[in-house]
This record gives C-alpha cells, structure tokens and sequence, in this order.
C-alpha cells in the first residue's frame, strides 16, 4: 500500500476531528487573504477616487483635511476662498484648467456639491477616466441638478423628480430650502469612488440656496470651499504651488493628490498592521490546535504504528506518514479558504461597494497572496515535524513491543 493511500486512510478514520482542523485551516486562509484583498482594495479605492488633478486649492489648514473635504467629502473646511483668488489661480499662464468646487449642503444625508460644467469633463478617477452619464445631461441652470450612482440607487430617483436640498451635512433635523426645488436632470454611471454619493449643482445653484429671491438676486459666487487644478506641464507644479502658497490677498495652500493620499494611507496603516497581526494570531491558534491533534492521536495510534512495523514499515515511513497526513489537511484547508473567499467576496461585494466604495478584486491573485498560501502550508508541514520525530524515535526504540 503507498504511502499515500495509507496517509488517506488514516485521514478518514478520524473524519470529525480532520474535518475540523480542515475547516479551522480554511477560515485562517480565508481571513489571513480577505484582509489582504480588503488592504489592497482599501488602497486603490483611495488612489482612484481621484486622478488627472494636479494640485488641490484651499484654505490654508493641513493637507490630508484639504483632501478629505473636497475628495472624499469628510470632515469641515477651515474657511472658504474667494471667487477673485479662483480667477486669478485660473489666469496663471501653467495652468490649463480650473474647477471650482463648493461643499457644505446636503441630501438626505449625501453631500451636495457645487461646481461648473468644466467638472464633468475634467475630473478624472481610476486611470484617467472621465465622469459618464448613465442617463440625461449635466445641469444648464441653477434648478438642475445631477445625481450619483449610489444616491439614485438608494433613494430611488429618476430623471424629472424634484429634491429640495438642506443647509448643513447632518443626517438629520435639517432645515429644507422648500423655496429653491431642484429637478433631477442628469444620472451619473457608477465609479466606485465618493463621486458615486454626491448631489452636484452648479455654483449658482448654491448661491440660491442661500437668497431669498433666487430669480432676481445675483447668483454669482462669491466664494468656493477648493479648486481642483490641471495644470498645461508637470514640470511647473511645484512652481504653482510655491505661489499659491504664498498667496498675499488670503491664506491658501495647495496639496499634490497623489503625495496627500500617500500620507493619508500612512495615517490608517496602523489599522492595518492591527488587524494583520490579530488574523496572523488566529492562524497561530490554528496550527496549534493542529500540533495538539496530532500529539494526542500519537498516543491513539501507538497501536496502528506498532502493526505498520510489523508489516515491515520502516520508521522514517511512518514519519513521512504524520507529515504527509498534515500536509493533506493544511492543503485542503488551504482549498478551502480559497473557496470561502471567492464565495462569501461575491456575497459582500456589492454590499462594500455600495456602502464603503470598495471594490473587491476577486480573480486576481497577487504575489503577496502567493506567499501567503504557501507560508501557510510549509507551516503545517513544519507543525508536524515534531510529532512526527517523536513517532520516528518510538518506532526505532519500542520496534514490535507495542503490538
């Protein structure tokens, strides 16, 4: 009989307890990648909420607030920057383009921004992809206004429905502008990025959520809370942002997307080594339970050793039996974990998507997850060492006393 074929054997006469180490291994696989994939997706979620922009424009406060408030839409600005500031940053022969954008009201809960036309076609997410429309058009007038993926989903929109907007970013007990109704015009297709929950409208339209004769007052702004900027050459970007920063008419900063979502990243990686070194901590627990299983089956199965010897198995063969038989289980728990993460990924996709802007990339298998596996099944293979020594020597000094 093979080694192989006894190892098998030998597997299935301890079903329950095999099983339950199999499983225990499949659920430390499955967390040990699940906070892998979560990190990675985590990471690009951040990287891809915003790209194709040069430099961030506010009021001098710190850099990853500046970004958390115009980008991802958390937080409070320090103060606005006025209008003759944006004009005059947009009048720079560098730079190429400027979109205003101006933040403080809300939807039911989603934010509202404002901005120009130029928003939706140069603001870029992932790699370089612009904003598209699902169905209607961008705003023409001050009334109109153009719903994210996530905002029509879940409240249930459609093109020519009237909202009313409310003063502050509070889920609730909000004051509504009854006096300024807005019609939904425009729906924009899914990004997975903050865009996806935003109400926008022009910056006329936040001037009039704020006069009491919108139709005959003046809607020009007056002041935004940033600007996102392109700029006609990358040579010329720290150039712009030395003078942005030492701007003389009012105290403004401007922060580099890409080096601000560096350090924004840095700020939650605490979180991260948190949670890796907990899923690292089960995954020890596991193979210890491991150990321990195959400790106590070693006194079980004095007897079944002692009849391989008698058949004429040699003692390193019955080593080889012990650490065949982990190999086995960690590998079918190994599957097992691969299994549950396509599965229960599938499940909570939509759900992180929908609620955090995650987007989980399932039929990918990085290096990293790579390693993982495989570290995983040499230390199942090394957690039998030691009792598999221990068979080894028994066999040699006990030979047939056993039987």
């Amino acid at each position: 009989m093979s080694l192989f074929r006894l190892t098998l054997k030998s597997i299935l006469s301890r079903k329950v307890i095999s099983l339950l180490l199999i499983l225990s291994i499949g659920l430390s696989t499955m967390l040990l990648i699940g906070v892998q994939k979560i990190k990675l997706s985590a990471k690009e979620s951040f990287s891809r909420s915003i790209s194709g922009t040069d430099l961030i424009v506010g009021a001098r406060s710190g850099d990853v607030q500046l970004l958390l408030y115009t980008v991802f839409r958390q937080g409070q600005p320090v103060a606005n920057i006025s209008w003759e500031s944006v004009t005059d940053i947009n009048a720079f022969r560098e730079v190429k383009w400027v979109v205003p954008v101006s933040l403080g009201d809300s939807h039911k809960g989603y934010p509202v921004l404002g901005t120009s036309k130029a928003y939706f076609d140069h603001y870029k997410y992932g790699d370089k992809k612009n904003l598209s429309l699902r169905e209607g058009a961008t705003f023409n007038t001050h009334s109109e206004v153009v719903l994210g993926a996530v905002v029509a989903k879940a409240l249930k929109y459609s093109l020519g429905d009237v909202i009313y907007l409310s003063h502050g970013i509070a889920k609730g007990g909000l004051s509504l502008h009854k006096n300024n109704p807005f019609r939904i015009v425009g729906i924009l297709k899914p990004t997975g990025t903050p865009v996806d929950k935003t109400v926008h409208i022009s910056l006329e339209g936040i001037t009039a959520l704020h006069v009491d004769d919108a139709p005959h007052a003046d809607l020009s702004p007056k002041s935004v809370t940033g600007a996102f900027v392109g700029l006609k050459s990358k040579f010329t970007i720290f150039n712009v942002q030395r003078r942005i920063t030492n701007w003389a008419s009012e105290p403004l900063m401007a922060i580099i997307p890409g080096v601000s979502l560096s350090r924004l990243w840095q700020t939650v990686s605490t979180v991260d080594a948190a949670l890796a070194a907990i899923t690292v901590l089960v995954a020890l627990i596991t193979f210890l339970g491991l150990l321990l299983s195959l400790f106590m089956s070693l006194e079980q199965r004095r007897r079944e050793l002692a009849i391989l010897r008698t058949l004429g198995a040699h003692p390193s063969q019955l080593f080889f039996v012990l650490v065949l038989e982990s190999l086995m289980i960690t590998v079918s728990g190994v599957g097992l974990g691969v299994v549950l993460i396509g599965s229960v990924g599938t499940l909570l996709k939509p759900i992180l998507e929908d609620k955090m802007g995650l987007i989980l990339s399932l039929s990918s298998v990085t290096s990293t997850e790579m390693i993982l596996v495989l570290g995983i099944i040499i230390f199942g293979v090394l957690t039998s060492l030691v009792p598999a020594y221990l068979a080894y020597k028994r066999s040699l000094s006990e030979g047939f006393i056993s039987l």
